[in-house]
């Protein structure tokens, strides 16, 4: 996992395929295949909203839903 897509991940307590294309240059296809992978290990849920895909840090998230 690069530095670039740690800072993406922590930056928000969300990212969006856009994030990693527009900021590490990555592919469509690239963007989606590493969120996925995280999906799968448990480290991002995904949830639909129209017609973007989000994937939320459930960590993060959860951190700061406590005020952590």
């Amino acid at each position: 996992m690069s530095l670039g897509l740690i800072k993406i991940l922590f930056s928000h307590p969300y990212t969006k395929i856009d994030f990693l294309v527009d900021e590490l240059g990555l592919t469509r296809q690239t963007a989606s295949k590493y969120l996925k992978e995280l999906e799968n290990i448990g480290i991002l849920e995904s949830i639909q909203i129209k017609n973007s895909k989000f994937y939320i840090n459930l960590e993060l998230f959860a951190r700061l839903k406590k005020g952590i």
